[in-house]
Protein backbone atom coordinates (compact mmCIF):
# COMPACT_ATOMS: atom_id res chain seq x y z
CA UNK A 1 0.00 0.00 0.00
CA UNK A 2 2.72 2.57 1.01
CA UNK A 3 4.61 1.78 -2.48
CA UNK A 4 1.50 2.17 -4.50
CA UNK A 5 0.78 5.73 -2.08
CA UNK A 6 4.24 6.91 -3.17
CA UNK A 7 4.00 5.94 -6.94
CA UNK A 8 0.48 8.30 -6.55
CA UNK A 9 2.00 10.86 -4.97
CA UNK A 10 5.12 11.05 -7.13
CA UNK A 11 2.72 10.92 -10.28
CA UNK A 12 0.50 13.77 -9.11
CA UNK A 13 3.90 15.73 -8.53
CA UNK A 14 4.64 15.15 -12.09
CA UNK A 15 1.12 16.31 -13.06
CA UNK A 16 2.00 19.56 -11.25
CA UNK A 17 5.22 20.73 -13.34
CA UNK A 18 4.12 23.52 -15.64
CA UNK A 19 4.39 23.36 -19.28
CA UNK A 20 6.60 24.90 -21.28
CA UNK A 21 6.36 28.04 -22.46
CA UNK A 22 5.03 28.49 -25.84
CA UNK A 23 7.15 30.34 -28.71
CA UNK A 24 5.00 33.28 -28.66
CA UNK A 25 5.34 33.95 -24.72
CA UNK A 26 8.72 33.77 -25.26
CA UNK A 27 9.11 36.12 -27.81
CA UNK A 28 6.84 38.91 -25.71
CA UNK A 29 9.22 37.98 -22.98
CA UNK A 30 12.29 38.80 -24.75
CA UNK A 31 10.59 41.92 -26.17
CA UNK A 32 9.27 43.09 -23.03
CA UNK A 33 12.48 42.39 -20.98
CA UNK A 34 15.44 42.88 -22.72
CA UNK A 35 14.51 45.23 -26.05
CA UNK A 36 11.62 47.54 -25.43
CA UNK A 37 13.90 48.96 -22.41
CA UNK A 38 16.52 49.60 -24.48
CA UNK A 39 14.90 50.75 -27.23
CA UNK A 40 13.43 53.18 -24.77
CA UNK A 41 16.71 54.37 -23.17
CA UNK A 42 17.41 54.67 -27.13
CA UNK A 43 15.07 56.92 -28.01
CA UNK A 44 15.39 59.14 -24.85
CA UNK A 45 18.62 59.68 -26.34
CA UNK A 46 18.10 60.99 -29.30
CA UNK A 47 15.23 63.17 -28.31
CA UNK A 48 17.18 64.85 -25.87
CA UNK A 49 19.64 65.17 -28.66
CA UNK A 50 17.81 67.60 -30.61
CA UNK A 51 20.48 68.64 -33.06
CA UNK A 52 21.38 65.39 -34.34
CA UNK A 53 17.89 64.63 -34.15
CA UNK A 54 17.44 68.04 -36.73
CA UNK A 55 20.25 67.07 -38.95
CA UNK A 56 18.97 63.62 -39.41
CA UNK A 57 15.68 65.00 -40.56
CA UNK A 58 17.43 68.50 -42.56
CA UNK A 59 19.79 66.29 -44.56
CA UNK A 60 17.13 63.96 -46.54
CA UNK A 61 15.54 67.02 -47.25
CA UNK A 62 18.29 69.05 -48.47
CA UNK A 63 19.54 65.98 -50.59
CA UNK A 64 16.34 65.64 -52.35
CA UNK A 65 15.49 69.76 -52.76
CA UNK A 66 19.42 69.89 -54.18
CA UNK A 67 19.06 65.92 -56.58
CA UNK A 68 15.55 67.52 -57.30
CA UNK A 69 15.94 71.02 -58.80
CA UNK A 70 19.29 71.70 -58.78
CA UNK A 71 21.20 68.77 -60.53
CA UNK A 72 20.64 68.88 -64.58
CA UNK A 73 22.98 67.20 -67.03
CA UNK A 74 21.02 69.46 -69.54
CA UNK A 75 23.56 72.16 -70.72
CA UNK A 76 21.64 75.62 -71.05
CA UNK A 77 22.61 79.07 -70.80
CA UNK A 78 26.42 78.57 -72.12
CA UNK A 79 28.47 81.94 -72.22
CA UNK A 80 29.26 82.73 -75.47
CA UNK A 81 31.30 85.41 -77.46
CA UNK A 82 31.07 86.27 -81.15
CA UNK A 83 33.11 87.83 -83.48
CA UNK A 84 30.69 89.12 -86.16
CA UNK A 85 33.34 90.57 -88.94
CA UNK A 86 30.44 90.22 -91.59
CA UNK A 87 27.81 92.29 -89.64
CA UNK A 88 24.91 91.45 -91.93
CA UNK A 89 21.03 90.08 -91.75
CA UNK A 90 21.78 86.37 -92.47
CA UNK A 91 24.87 86.70 -89.77
CA UNK A 92 22.41 88.01 -87.18
CA UNK A 93 19.86 85.75 -88.00
CA UNK A 94 21.77 82.93 -87.29
CA UNK A 95 22.92 84.03 -83.95
CA UNK A 96 19.47 84.58 -82.83
CA UNK A 97 18.40 80.89 -84.01
CA UNK A 98 21.86 79.94 -81.66
CA UNK A 99 20.05 81.96 -78.97
CA UNK A 100 16.55 80.59 -79.73
CA UNK A 101 18.03 76.79 -79.12
CA UNK A 102 18.23 77.84 -75.11
CA UNK A 103 21.35 76.48 -74.77
CA UNK A 104 23.80 79.29 -75.96
CA UNK A 105 23.79 83.01 -74.52
CA UNK A 106 25.61 85.41 -76.15
CA UNK A 107 27.14 87.78 -73.74
CA UNK A 108 29.54 89.75 -75.91
CA UNK A 109 30.50 90.74 -79.15
CA UNK A 110 33.85 91.38 -79.33
CA UNK A 111 35.97 93.08 -82.28
CA UNK A 112 39.26 91.22 -82.55
CA UNK A 113 40.22 87.11 -82.78
CA UNK A 114 42.62 87.88 -79.98
CA UNK A 115 39.59 88.69 -77.80
CA UNK A 116 37.94 86.48 -78.99
CA UNK A 117 40.56 83.96 -77.56
CA UNK A 118 41.00 85.73 -74.65
CA UNK A 119 37.80 85.13 -73.73
CA UNK A 120 37.99 81.22 -73.54
CA UNK A 121 41.66 81.80 -71.62
CA UNK A 122 39.94 83.88 -69.16
CA UNK A 123 36.95 81.41 -68.73
CA UNK A 124 34.74 84.26 -69.25
CA UNK A 125 33.22 82.26 -72.29
CA UNK A 126 32.72 78.39 -72.99
CA UNK A 127 32.17 78.62 -76.81
CA UNK A 128 33.56 81.42 -79.39
CA UNK A 129 31.81 82.19 -82.30
CA UNK A 130 33.26 83.38 -85.09
CA UNK A 131 31.58 84.75 -88.34
CA UNK A 132 33.75 85.33 -91.52
CA UNK A 133 33.63 88.54 -93.51
CA UNK A 134 31.48 87.78 -96.99
CA UNK A 135 29.27 85.11 -95.02
CA UNK A 136 25.60 86.92 -96.05
CA UNK A 137 27.11 87.11 -99.81
CA UNK A 138 27.96 83.59 -99.88
CA UNK A 139 25.03 82.52 -97.80
CA UNK A 140 22.20 84.24 -100.12
CA UNK A 141 24.01 83.12 -103.37
CA UNK A 142 23.72 79.39 -102.37
CA UNK A 143 27.81 78.86 -101.89
CA UNK A 144 28.86 76.94 -98.97
CA UNK A 145 30.16 79.23 -95.78
CA UNK A 146 32.20 78.00 -93.28
CA UNK A 147 31.74 79.52 -89.50
CA UNK A 148 34.15 78.61 -87.07
CA UNK A 149 34.15 77.85 -83.18
CA UNK A 150 36.06 78.06 -80.45
CA UNK A 151 34.83 75.62 -77.57
CA UNK A 152 36.27 74.98 -73.95
CA UNK A 153 36.89 71.60 -73.96
CA UNK A 154 37.76 71.33 -69.77
CA UNK A 155 34.42 70.64 -69.66
CA UNK A 156 33.98 68.13 -72.24
CA UNK A 157 30.35 67.70 -71.29
CA UNK A 158 29.38 71.24 -72.06
CA UNK A 159 32.06 71.01 -74.76
CA UNK A 160 30.17 67.90 -76.64
CA UNK A 161 26.84 68.99 -76.10
CA UNK A 162 28.24 72.57 -77.87
CA UNK A 163 29.61 71.16 -80.56
CA UNK A 164 26.39 69.00 -81.55
CA UNK A 165 24.22 71.88 -81.13
CA UNK A 166 26.15 74.16 -83.33
CA UNK A 167 26.30 71.16 -85.80
CA UNK A 168 22.44 70.75 -85.70
CA UNK A 169 21.90 74.57 -86.06
CA UNK A 170 24.02 74.67 -89.25
CA UNK A 171 22.03 71.89 -90.96
CA UNK A 172 18.97 73.71 -89.78
CA UNK A 173 19.69 76.86 -90.99
CA UNK A 174 21.07 75.28 -94.70
CA UNK A 175 17.86 73.45 -94.49
CA UNK A 176 15.53 76.49 -93.89
CA UNK A 177 17.10 78.01 -96.81
CA UNK A 178 17.39 75.49 -99.59
CA UNK A 179 13.56 75.06 -99.03
CA UNK A 180 13.17 78.68 -99.88
CA UNK A 181 15.54 78.68 -103.15
CA UNK A 182 13.95 75.77 -104.25
CA UNK A 183 10.46 76.00 -103.66
CA UNK A 184 9.43 72.93 -103.25
CA UNK A 185 11.66 71.22 -105.91
CA UNK A 186 12.92 68.02 -105.35
CA UNK A 187 16.58 68.88 -105.79
CA UNK A 188 19.44 68.05 -103.59
CA UNK A 189 20.15 70.19 -100.09
CA UNK A 190 23.31 71.58 -100.02
CA UNK A 191 25.33 72.79 -96.53
CA UNK A 192 25.44 76.11 -97.18
CA UNK A 193 26.56 76.66 -93.10
CA UNK A 194 29.34 74.47 -91.92
CA UNK A 195 30.46 74.89 -88.74
CA UNK A 196 34.35 73.93 -87.68
CA UNK A 197 34.38 73.45 -84.08
CA UNK A 198 37.98 73.19 -82.51
CA UNK A 199 38.11 71.98 -78.56
CA UNK A 200 41.14 74.39 -76.77
CA UNK A 201 42.86 73.12 -73.50
CA UNK A 202 41.33 69.05 -73.91
CA UNK A 203 41.28 68.48 -77.49
CA UNK A 204 40.44 64.89 -76.61
CA UNK A 205 37.54 65.84 -74.70
CA UNK A 206 38.71 63.30 -71.90
CA UNK A 207 37.00 63.13 -68.87
CA UNK A 208 39.81 63.21 -66.72
CA UNK A 209 40.30 67.68 -67.33
CA UNK A 210 36.77 67.77 -65.82
CA UNK A 211 37.16 66.20 -62.88
CA UNK A 212 40.70 66.23 -61.36
CA UNK A 213 41.35 69.89 -61.28
CA UNK A 214 38.26 70.49 -59.81
CA UNK A 215 38.92 67.38 -57.26
CA UNK A 216 41.89 68.73 -55.90
CA UNK A 217 40.08 71.51 -54.44
CA UNK A 218 37.07 68.90 -52.97
CA UNK A 219 40.13 66.56 -51.65
CA UNK A 220 41.69 69.24 -49.51
CA UNK A 221 38.41 71.08 -48.03
CA UNK A 222 36.96 67.03 -46.95
CA UNK A 223 40.54 66.14 -45.13
CA UNK A 224 41.11 69.55 -43.49
CA UNK A 225 37.63 70.19 -42.63
CA UNK A 226 37.16 66.66 -41.32
CA UNK A 227 40.18 66.46 -39.61
CA UNK A 228 40.19 69.95 -37.66
CA UNK A 229 36.71 70.08 -36.62
CA UNK A 230 36.90 66.35 -35.23
CA UNK A 231 40.13 66.78 -33.61
CA UNK A 232 38.70 70.21 -31.71
CA UNK A 233 35.28 68.23 -30.93
CA UNK A 234 37.33 64.99 -29.51
CA UNK A 235 39.39 67.39 -26.99
CA UNK A 236 36.33 68.85 -25.91
CA UNK A 237 34.84 65.60 -25.05
CA UNK A 238 38.16 64.50 -23.27
CA UNK A 239 38.25 68.06 -21.24
CA UNK A 240 41.72 68.74 -22.77
CA UNK A 241 40.08 72.04 -24.19
CA UNK A 242 39.15 73.34 -21.06
CA UNK A 243 43.14 72.91 -19.56
CA UNK A 244 43.88 75.04 -22.26
CA UNK A 245 41.72 77.57 -22.14
CA UNK A 246 43.03 78.18 -18.37
CA UNK A 247 46.20 79.20 -19.77
CA UNK A 248 47.15 82.49 -20.83
CA UNK A 249 46.73 82.07 -24.90
CA UNK A 250 43.67 84.14 -26.65
CA UNK A 251 41.05 82.33 -28.37
CA UNK A 252 42.50 83.86 -31.46
CA UNK A 253 45.94 82.36 -30.95
CA UNK A 254 44.81 78.70 -29.98
CA UNK A 255 42.68 78.35 -32.84
CA UNK A 256 45.79 79.56 -35.29
CA UNK A 257 47.63 77.47 -33.46
CA UNK A 258 45.16 74.66 -33.81
CA UNK A 259 44.59 75.20 -37.62
CA UNK A 260 48.26 75.73 -39.27
CA UNK A 261 49.24 71.83 -38.71
CA UNK A 262 45.94 71.05 -40.61
CA UNK A 263 47.21 73.26 -43.18
CA UNK A 264 50.60 71.60 -43.49
CA UNK A 265 48.48 68.45 -44.22
CA UNK A 266 46.25 69.98 -46.68
CA UNK A 267 49.16 71.72 -48.69
CA UNK A 268 51.15 68.11 -48.32
CA UNK A 269 48.07 66.38 -49.73
CA UNK A 270 47.43 69.16 -52.60
CA UNK A 271 51.09 68.88 -54.06
CA UNK A 272 50.56 64.98 -54.13
CA UNK A 273 47.34 65.00 -55.81
CA UNK A 274 49.26 67.92 -58.36
CA UNK A 275 52.48 65.47 -58.37
CA UNK A 276 49.40 62.23 -59.05
CA UNK A 277 47.86 64.22 -61.30
CA UNK A 278 50.93 64.64 -63.75
CA UNK A 279 51.62 61.18 -63.50
CA UNK A 280 48.80 59.02 -63.62
CA UNK A 281 46.41 61.19 -65.85
CA UNK A 282 48.87 63.07 -67.56
CA UNK A 283 47.57 66.44 -66.74
CA UNK A 284 50.13 69.29 -66.62
CA UNK A 285 49.84 72.55 -65.12
CA UNK A 286 49.85 74.82 -68.11
CA UNK A 287 49.75 78.28 -65.76
CA UNK A 288 51.22 80.09 -62.95
CA UNK A 289 51.95 77.15 -60.20
CA UNK A 290 52.96 80.16 -58.00
CA UNK A 291 49.58 81.05 -58.30
CA UNK A 292 47.97 77.58 -57.73
CA UNK A 293 49.88 77.63 -54.29
CA UNK A 294 48.98 80.95 -53.19
CA UNK A 295 45.45 80.05 -53.99
CA UNK A 296 44.99 76.47 -52.15
CA UNK A 297 46.40 78.54 -49.18
CA UNK A 298 43.74 81.21 -49.17
CA UNK A 299 41.56 78.31 -49.66
CA UNK A 300 42.01 76.61 -46.62
CA UNK A 301 42.31 79.70 -44.65
CA UNK A 302 38.34 80.00 -45.56
CA UNK A 303 37.64 76.70 -45.24
CA UNK A 304 39.06 75.90 -41.97
CA UNK A 305 37.25 79.03 -40.95
CA UNK A 306 34.14 77.18 -41.61
CA UNK A 307 35.41 74.24 -39.77
CA UNK A 308 36.02 76.03 -36.33
CA UNK A 309 32.79 77.57 -36.41
CA UNK A 310 31.60 73.91 -36.68
CA UNK A 311 33.99 72.66 -34.29
CA UNK A 312 33.05 75.05 -31.57
CA UNK A 313 28.96 74.42 -31.94
CA UNK A 314 29.10 70.70 -32.43
CA UNK A 315 28.95 68.39 -28.87
CA UNK A 316 30.45 65.35 -30.49
CA UNK A 317 32.03 63.70 -33.05
CA UNK A 318 28.93 62.68 -35.00
CA UNK A 319 27.74 65.97 -35.02
CA UNK A 320 30.82 67.41 -36.31
CA UNK A 321 30.63 64.66 -38.80
CA UNK A 322 27.42 65.46 -39.92
CA UNK A 323 27.73 69.43 -39.79
CA UNK A 324 30.87 68.61 -42.48
CA UNK A 325 28.72 66.50 -44.61
CA UNK A 326 26.12 69.07 -44.86
CA UNK A 327 28.60 71.48 -46.01
CA UNK A 328 30.73 69.00 -48.45
CA UNK A 329 27.18 68.01 -50.03
CA UNK A 330 26.48 71.52 -51.72
CA UNK A 331 30.00 72.16 -52.13
CA UNK A 332 30.10 69.25 -54.91
CA UNK A 333 26.99 69.24 -56.34
CA UNK A 334 26.36 73.47 -56.23
CA UNK A 335 30.29 74.12 -57.40
CA UNK A 336 29.84 73.34 -60.64
CA UNK A 337 32.12 70.82 -59.98
CA UNK A 338 30.13 67.90 -61.82
CA UNK A 339 27.40 69.58 -63.20
CA UNK A 340 26.94 72.73 -65.19
CA UNK A 341 26.61 75.90 -62.94
CA UNK A 342 24.92 77.74 -65.94
CA UNK A 343 21.74 75.18 -65.78
CA UNK A 344 21.27 75.82 -62.14
CA UNK A 345 18.18 77.60 -60.92
CA UNK A 346 19.11 81.26 -59.80
CA UNK A 347 18.69 80.30 -55.97
CA UNK A 348 20.84 77.49 -56.06
CA UNK A 349 23.69 79.44 -58.26
CA UNK A 350 23.64 82.00 -55.23
CA UNK A 351 24.09 78.81 -52.68
CA UNK A 352 27.27 78.00 -54.97
CA UNK A 353 28.56 81.39 -55.45
CA UNK A 354 28.62 81.56 -51.11
CA UNK A 355 31.03 78.55 -50.91
CA UNK A 356 35.12 78.78 -51.44
CA UNK A 357 34.51 75.83 -53.06
CA UNK A 358 33.24 77.36 -56.10
CA UNK A 359 35.74 80.19 -56.49
CA UNK A 360 39.01 77.24 -55.63
CA UNK A 361 37.66 75.34 -58.48
CA UNK A 362 37.77 77.96 -61.41
CA UNK A 363 40.78 79.24 -59.97
CA UNK A 364 42.46 75.86 -60.57
CA UNK A 365 40.95 74.69 -64.00
CA UNK A 366 41.68 78.17 -64.83
CA UNK A 367 45.42 78.16 -64.25
CA UNK A 368 45.85 74.29 -64.76
CA UNK A 369 43.72 73.56 -67.79
CA UNK A 370 44.34 76.82 -69.59
CA UNK A 371 46.84 78.96 -68.04
CA UNK A 372 44.67 81.78 -66.88
CA UNK A 373 46.95 84.32 -65.53
CA UNK A 374 46.21 86.45 -62.07
CA UNK A 375 44.50 89.38 -63.92
CA UNK A 376 41.22 86.97 -64.80
CA UNK A 377 41.14 85.47 -61.46
CA UNK A 378 41.34 88.37 -59.53
CA UNK A 379 37.99 88.13 -58.29
CA UNK A 380 37.86 84.77 -56.93
CA UNK A 381 40.97 85.01 -55.43
CA UNK A 382 39.63 88.44 -53.73
CA UNK A 383 36.15 86.33 -52.72
CA UNK A 384 37.63 83.37 -50.73
CA UNK A 385 40.31 86.38 -49.29
CA UNK A 386 37.46 87.89 -47.86
CA UNK A 387 35.88 85.17 -47.03
CA UNK A 388 38.57 83.80 -45.05
CA UNK A 389 38.66 86.87 -43.12
CA UNK A 390 34.74 87.13 -42.08
CA UNK A 391 34.32 83.50 -41.40
CA UNK A 392 37.61 83.59 -39.08
CA UNK A 393 36.01 86.62 -37.15
CA UNK A 394 32.66 84.74 -36.88
CA UNK A 395 34.51 81.58 -35.74
CA UNK A 396 36.48 83.48 -32.84
CA UNK A 397 33.02 84.75 -31.73
CA UNK A 398 31.60 81.61 -31.95
CA UNK A 399 34.56 80.56 -29.76
CA UNK A 400 34.72 82.33 -27.22
CA UNK A 401 30.62 82.59 -27.01
CA UNK A 402 30.91 78.62 -26.46
CA UNK A 403 33.43 78.75 -23.48
CA UNK A 404 32.76 81.55 -21.71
Amino acid sequence: MTDKMNSLDLAGVHHDVPAPESTIEQIKKFWNEEVKPIMVKEWVHIFNDITTLRIAIVIPLFQLTIFGYAINNEVRNVSTYVFDQDQSKASTQFLQKAEATTFFKINKFVGSRDELSDSLVSGKAKVAIAIPPGYNRDFNAGHSSQIQVLIDGSDSNVASQAQSALQLLGSSVSQDKNQKNRIGSMEQSNQLVEVRPRFLFNPNLETAYLIVPGLLGIIVFLVTSFLCSLSIVSEKEKGTLEQLLVTPLSPLGLMIGKVIPYMTIGFFDFNLSLLLMYVVFGIPIRGNFLLLELAVIIFMFSSLGVSLVISALAKSQTQASQLVMMQMLPSILLSGYIFPFESMPSIFKFIGYALPVTHFIAISRGIILRGTEFHHLWIPFLVLLVYGLVILRISVKVFKKQIA
